[in-house]
């Protein structure tokens, strides 16, 4: 597949190129500016943000062709928060004699709408720019081109050298919630045959993201056939995709065999295949024959194996009292105690996970059981809290076990058990409706971050339980906390918070987030239009670059070596694309920063994320870095082994870092990628929650000799 190829491309040898004639050769790689010193001011000019506007406008008017691309770049990534300049500027640029100009402009324009999500107004001068701008044009119109471009998307399609690139800008109209036109969609079905792979990737992409999907049995088919595709990527792509569009019972109505591809040799198309059959009525029982046969490969021959074991388990876990299911769990609740090979990440989600699914079907369990089982307490007690949330045990069982959760004296935890309160409330007494109220309302006014984050997740479903009664003191709990909070994600959520619930005391909040961070300046107005109030226009943000050091990094060849519990993985870093998140990088790890810290989110098929101090998803360095989105023209983006920074919402990333483990083209020209995986993609797919850096390091390599 794409991004699998390209980095093959990169660490083997032509003779690759050569062998895959079917694949589509990557585009040519930018000119890098040379000027060290120019580079340096159009990072500077691109942190300042407002302030930074009309000296990147000035370098983009006129000069080398490629320093005017890296300032409209740059002009793409301040969007919107440099005001209405920017759009200005990169639009002009379309009209330009030089190709990579015109494909610049086009570049810019697709990460501003990116970043900003809204209609840039760009449709049709995008259009006109296809000529020149090709492929980074066609990116651009699924980045800001509204429904009106779809026909001359369809057009690109039958473009050999357009077609993976429309098909891909197709799939974006769909995770950007615009509908695909019956044309669009015909075409998408047609180039699911297409001889290239990458192309193929990209219609079964959009079809499997379409929004609000047509109940389409030509669709159906077309992804039926993809299920035996050569290409795993693509094959677990299908797979998604019927899942999204809830067509699993009709796929397999019309003669699809999806139990046979939990076997599948490549592990991502097998945890796509136990999602599927988790949707229907039968598929239960042959998830739990699938991954017993799956089991001893985790110990060995792939690690990675792990994931279809453990989504499995998750996915059988309320169908336990079947007789199929009940024995798998028990057998690998007991088994995994004994597999010396595997990973203790993995052999404790194994466990856990099987002791977790065994009590549902018992009547009265003891929870205790699993908050005994072989994880630190942060995760077995976040399962234990699963189980509360579910209604699984007595419900003096289910009391006494809150409350020494609520107990706990890691904020994580009793954090996770900030999440059963809205069931308690559901199951229980007014006694145990006034304790959730007081523990909900005692969490949004705490000190740590994790618990305040933790109270704003669990918020909404405690309200709902509520109902009509009486919400007073939680909502008030909500727009005390909204009107002081200064970090960014937390601040966000609460405002949208106080707009989803319609809290009409809360308008202050919302009014006062506007002079705030960009993040929160956005949720202050969806806050103040979902109260009914027209919100202002949001002024240009002028900011302060973060104190890292660019000439650390800009120019320099960069190894991130990240040494995990599973052994090491090798980064090759990419300053050219994201100077400001790879100096940040390289700073925090020179200072141990990432030492230690845990993968605490893993979403099979998609990413190992990391890097967060708290290891709850909330936490940072103390400072935020500016986004650093890239287009196709800048490297290969988020495809398998792509690593990138986490965030918020533009502007708001800091330390948190994550791998992928496939393609995810939804991800490109909205987070920053800084790199890819040169080395140890495998120790990465394997990564689980609780899985730890042990030590990162970075090396810097000699630069390459001037040619003679």
């Amino acid at each position: 597949m794409r991004l699998m190829f390209r980095r093959h491309v990169l660490v083997a040898a032509t003779c690759f190129l050569i062998a895959c004639p079917g694949q589509t050769p990557p585009p040519a790689a930018p000119r890098r500016v040379s000027d060290v010193a120019l580079r340096l001011r159009i990072a500077q000019d691109e942190a300042k943000r407002a302030a930074g506007v009309e000296d990147l406008a000035k370098l983009a008017s006129a000069g080398d062709p490629g320093v005017r691309a890296l300032a409209l770049r740059g002009l793409g990534r301040i969007g919107a928060t440099g005001g209405p300049r920017v759009v200005e500027v990169l639009r002009a640029a379309l009209a330009d004699a030089s190709d990579e100009v015109v494909g610049a402009a086009a570049g810019g324009l697709g990460l501003a709408a990116s970043l900003d999500d809204g209609d840039l107004g760009v449709t049709d001068a995008l259009i006109a720019a296809l000529p020149k701008g090709g492929a980074m044009v066609v990116e651009a119109l699924g980045r800001a081109g509204t429904v009106a471009a779809q026909p001359a998307l369809v057009q690109a399609l039958g473009d050999p050298k357009l077609s993976s690139s429309a098909a891909l800008a197709l799939g974006r109209h769909g995770r950007r919630k615009l509908e695909l036109a019956a044309a669009s969609r015909q075409a998408l079905i047609a180039a699911t045959v297409s001889a290239d792979g990458e192309t193929r990737f990209g219609a079964t992409y959009a079809l499997a993201r379409e929004f609000q999907p047509k109940d389409d049995p030509a669709v159906t088919r077309a992804l039926i056939a993809r299920l035996a595709d050569p290409e795993g990527e693509i094959r677990a792509q299908a797979l998604s995709g019927l899942t999204k569009r809830k067509s699993v019972a009709s796929a397999l109505a019309a003669g699809a065999q999806l139990e046979p591809l939990v076997g599948d040799k490549d592990w991502r198309v097998a945890v796509e295949a136990v999602r599927a059959l988790a949707e229907t009525d039968t598929g239960k029982d042959a998830i739990a024959t699938g991954i017993m046969k799956r089991y001893p490969e985790v110990e060995h021959r792939d690690p990675a194996v792990g994931h279809i074991v453990v989504e499995g388990e998750r996915a059988i876990s309320d169908a336990s009292g079947q007789p199929t299911v009940g024995r798998a769990l028990a057998a690998l609740a007991t088994s995994s105690k004994a597999q010396k090979g595997v990973s203790p990440a993995t052999r404790g989600w194994i466990e856990c996970l099987g002791l977790a699914g065994q009590l549902r079907a018992i009547h009265n369990p003891d929870l205790s059981e699993v908050e005994q089982c072989d994880q630190p307490d942060v995760l077995r007690l976040g399962l234990v809290a699963e189980l509360i949330a579910a209604d699984v045990g007595s419900l003096e069982g289910r009391r006494a076990a809150l409350g020494r959760l609520l107990a706990h004296n890691d904020a994580r935890v009793r954090g996770a058990a900030l999440g059963t309160l809205a069931a308690m409330w559901k199951a229980g007494d007014e006694s145990d409706r006034k304790n959730a109220t007081a523990a909900l309302v005692a969490a949004f006014a705490a000190q740590d971050l994790v618990i305040a984050s933790a109270a704003s997740e669990a918020a909404p479903a405690v309200l709902d339980a509520i109902g009509t009664g009486d919400r007073s003191e939680i909502e008030a709990a909500i727009i005390a906390r909204a009107t002081t909070e200064k970090d960014t994600e937390l601040g966000a959520g609460l405002l949208e918070l106080i707009g989803k619930r319609k809290l009409a005391k809360g308008v202050g909040a919302c009014r006062a987030a506007i002079t705030g961070d960009p993040v929160r300046a956005r949720a202050g107005a969806s806050c103040l239009k979902a109260l009914g109030e027209a919100p202002p226009a949001l002024p240009p943000v002028t900011a302060t670059p973060p104190e890292v050091e660019l000439s650390a990094v800009i120019g320099k060849a960069l190894l991130w070596h990240v040494e995990t519990t599973r052994g090491e993985i090798v980064i090759k870093l990419d300053p050219d694309a994201a100077p400001w998140a790879v100096a940040t990088v390289v700073q925090l790890t020179k200072k141990g920063f990432y030492d230690g810290l845990s993968f605490h989110r893993v979403v099979s098929n998609f990413v190992a994320q990391g890097g967060d101090p708290t290891e709850t998803g909330s936490g940072g360095p103390g400072f935020s870095i500016p986004a650093e989105p890239s287009t196709q023209r800048d490297g290969l983006g988020f495809g398998t082994g792509g690593v990138g920074m986490a965030d918020a919402g533009r502007d708001s990333a800091g330390s948190q870092w994550f791998v992928m483990h496939s393609w995810a083209p939804h991800l490109d020209g909205r987070y920053t990628w800084i790199g890819t995986v040169e080395t140890g993609q495998k120790l990465a797919d394997s990564l689980d929650v609780g899985d730890r850096v042990v030590k990162a390091t970075i090396e810097e390599l000699a630069p390459p000799r001037p040619a003679p």
